[in-house]
């Protein structure tokens, strides 16, 4: 009887103990797994180079372009950074890419332009340079920050878009990058930082004005 007592008590406990076991059996494994999560999270910071991640582009931005849109314009406003995906400015001052001197006042410099998809490129971190802004590239992100007293332009090969003073732009076509640079449209880069870039037709140059 005293036995059949014991094993009717064992039954009655029986899920309680079970519970606790797996509880904590649960937890060490949750502080297992926490720790291992933990550890694998330091040594994947401690493998980042300081440009893997930019803020401003989050990862679905990567392949974010805006709608291609056609905006007809007249043809002497290829100059002209209008905010729309895709302008259609008429015709270009370049027909192929060649080597043109670039005048800023008393500063003067030869840079290949190219003339694609309806407008002219220019490596964003020379020409922001020239135009007496500050450059940081983050190489591996393909990310060029410029900044010029109040303004901040941040380009990503790749995209249509550039953010403007935190405010996420459209260009008229992608960016790309090549030979160590990020390609720009020079309507952006120019007007974004103050200026104009005015064809110079008798000596084939380009002349920086400041925007009125």
């Amino acid at each position: 009887m005293r036995i059949i007592k014991i094993l009717l008590i064992m039954i009655l406990i029986w899920p309680f103990v079970d519970t606790k076991i797996a509880k904590a059996d649960d937890e060490n494994d949750y502080k297992k797994y926490e720790g291992d999560v933990h550890k694998k999270h330091d040594d994947d910071y401690e493998e980042e180079d300081d440009d893997y991640d930019y803020d401003y582009y989050k990862e679905e931005d990567e392949y974010d372009y805006y709608d291609q849109r056609y905006l007809e314009t007249n043809s002497n406003t290829w100059n002209i950074w209008t905010r729309s995906t895709y302008v259609n400015k008429g015709e270009l001052p370049l027909k192929e890419a060649k080597e043109i001197q670039l005048k800023l006042e008393n500063n003067t410099m030869s840079l290949y332009l190219i003339p694609l998809d309806g407008e002219i490129y220019v490596p964003g971190k020379i020409i922001a340079e020239l135009l007496g802004a500050k450059v940081i590239n983050y190489d591996n992100s393909k990310i060029l920050e410029i900044n010029k007293g109040d303004t901040e332009l941040i380009f990503r090969a790749g995209t249509n878009v550039v953010y403007y003073n935190e405010i996420k732009s459209p260009i008229p076509a992608v960016t790309f990058y090549l030979n160590d640079n990020i390609y720009v449209p020079i309507s952006v880069i120019s007007n974004g930082l103050g200026y104009v870039a005015e064809w110079q037709e008798m000596n084939n140059s380009v002349l920086f004005k400041f925007l009125k």
